[in-house]
């Protein structure tokens, strides 16, 4: 079982695709509005007419789900659709639809429709009179770039959650090239205090600390230092250092490479020191995202950064598939010590060892190889046996990539990453020697892949919702499977 998990982990991360979004740190909630009604065939604004029975509400209520009766309103999409399907005109016929709530007569709701000509119309949607205006004004915007998220930085944190919720998810699933094209357009200021309430959900705060690392300045920083020490913070402030990988990104995208001195004492350098591992795994996250998109620190930073948890056993592993894939083979010597003195606590760290030393090209890693498969052979087969499936799957995944990913769109909602994109030779037998890293989602909301962007015109809405419902799918299996093997292999290595 503890092999299977192992396997699968490695298999569902080598196909599930990563997008620089917006707010690498947050996910969306759900849909967009955009999302949703580019997915559907027909969409409209609805009044609710006749709602369902009192008594078919109640929680003993026994028969068909209840439904209630509404009059379209205006049509915001496939207008010859709803009027073929007798729903428009002066003889309209009310669209009957489940409904599960107790709304007054008169109620405005979002509905849409897929399956023509026999329209099916989905659960719907209650929508303000502001929100109606907010959902017209979405068909003018431009499909990606600053400008969209301009329109929809007026929504952030707004009064009607609805809208606010929307706003938040088209950040989230948007690329974060775009976000840094906002920086003129941001209130740092704003950002800052939404940072510093307690009341903000924990996701929003993410956001909001990748957009100040953007656009804030050095006074920001400091406040942001503040958090990150949280010496000072109040009983009623605690929460504001939820969200804590986002946190120390921004942090140190606005400070450059000395903001890493501070991450490195209060999070890495653990020593006799007691650092909650939720911490030390945040910043490990954010040393990621400044790996990769940060301009301010230089890669070779980030990476002494990585290198300090070496000095901790049980926390090596999280870092040495970043360090073979960033190639650093300066650490030859001391993963070999860590894989030689691996005790019931740790042996989870040889294999991704292994996959270091078989993606190495330097002579004594391939000498150090040879030594490590004498003192356990079950872990260099079992790494190998790992890799070599994630290499197999990365070297098919350009065939079968999403239909409506547009290959020709770098950066853009859907992209897969470089290691998914077509590869040369040397990419794809570098992908099969290095095994990804396994590890639980222990420092809060799990990050998965952003819905993908709706398909071509001609794309069926059944082609549409069954991509969007497989990448789900596969974020499931990912955060469970991954959670699942380290905590086995960490509880059966005890029992050994």
């Amino acid at each position: 079982m503890r092999k299977f998990l192992q396997i699968a982990a490695v298999v569902c991360l080598a196909v599930v695709p990563t997008v620089a979004r917006a707010c690498p740190f947050c996910s969306a909630v759900s849909l967009t509005f955009a999302q949703e009604i580019a997915q559907s065939e027909a969409a409209v604004i609805a009044r609710l007419v006749e709602p369902p029975p009192a008594s078919a509400l109640l929680p003993t209520a026994e028969g068909p789900l209840p439904k209630g009766k509404f009059a379209v309103v205006e049509v915001l999409k496939g207008g010859e659709l709803v009027d073929a399907s007798g729903h428009m005109g002066a003889d309209a016929t009310l669209i009957e639809t489940i409904l599960l709530e107790e709304k007054p007569v008169g109620s405005l709701y979002l509905l849409m429709a897929v399956e023509p000509p026999k329209l099916v119309w989905s659960s719907p949607v209650p929508v303000s009179e502001r929100a109606v205006v907010y959902i017209r004004k979405l068909a003018d915007l431009p499909e990606k770039g600053p400008d969209r998220l301009a329109f929809f930085q007026q929504y952030l944190e707004d009064q009607d959650e609805p809208l606010a919720r929307d706003a938040y998810d088209e950040f989230a699933v948007a690329p974060y090239e775009d976000v840094k094209g906002l920086e003129d357009r941001m209130d740092p200021t704003q950002l800052l205090a939404w940072i510093t309430d307690p009341k903000v959900q924990t996701n929003r705060r993410r956001l909001y600390a990748t957009m100040l690392g953007v656009c804030g300045t050095k006074a920001d920083a400091k406040e942001i230092e503040r958090i990150l020490v949280g010496k000072d913070l109040d009983e009623s402030e605690a929460e504001v250092r939820s969200g804590l990988d986002a946190l120390i990104a921004c942090h140190v995208t606005l400070t450059g490479a000395e903001g890493l001195d501070l991450v490195d004492e209060l999070f890495l350098k653990r020593g006799d020191r007691d650092v909650p591992f939720t911490e030390t795994y945040a910043a490990v996250m954010a040393l990621r995202f400044l790996g990769e998109e940060s301009e301010t620190v230089p890669r070779e930073r980030v990476l002494a950064s990585l290198r300090l948890l070496l000095a901790e056993p049980k926390l090596a592993d999280l870092v040495v598939a970043d360090l073979a894939r960033w190639q650093d083979w300066s650490v030859v010597g001391r993963l070999t010590e860590l894989f030689e003195t691996a005790t019931a606590d740790n042996i989870f760290v040889r294999e991704p060892i292994v996959n270091y030393m078989r993606a190495c090209p330097l002579p004594e890693a391939a000498e150090a190889l040879v030594k490590l498969e004498k003192i356990d052979p079950d872990a260099v087969r079992r790494a190998a046996t790992m890799a070599g499936l994630a290499g197999a799957i990365a070297a098919a995944t350009p065939a079968s990539q999403p239909a409506d990913v547009d290959p020709g769109d770098p950066g853009g909602p859907g992209t897969p990453p470089d290691s998914l994109m077509p590869a040369t030779a040397a990419d794809l037998e570098l992908a099969k020697r290095v095994a990804p890293v396994l590890v639980d989602n222990e420092v809060g909301e799990p990050v998965p892949a952003a819905p993908p962007a709706a398909g071509p015109s001609e794309k069926t809405t059944s082609d549409r919702g069954g991509s969007a419902v497989r990448w789900l799918i596969w974020v499931v299996v990912v955060v469970l499977v991954g959670m699942m093997a380290r905590r086995m292999l960490r509880s059966n290595s005890a029992a050994s």
